[in-house]
């Protein structure tokens, strides 16, 4: 009997991916590369943060959000 497994992985609110395998073996080649494409999106995300705080967040920013 064949199993159709889904792994969805959301990343954030604009980026996720979905694999699709039939087994466990499958789904693992498939995230092989996995940490490649982590590295990337973290080096995106990193980007985004320092344009959009480009003073970096201090304590004060991050303690009024929490508040929020």
């Amino acid at each position: 009997m064949a199993a159709n497994m889904v792994l969805r992985i959301k990343l954030g609110p604009f980026v996720s991916f979905e694999i699709e395998g039939e087994n466990c073996e499958e789904i693992c080649q498939s995230l092989k590369g996995f940490e490649q494409l982590n590295e990337r999106i973290d080096a995106m995300c990193s980007d985004l943060a320092e344009r959009v705080y480009p003073d970096g967040m201090t304590a004060q920013q991050t303690g009024q959000e929490e508040a929020t």
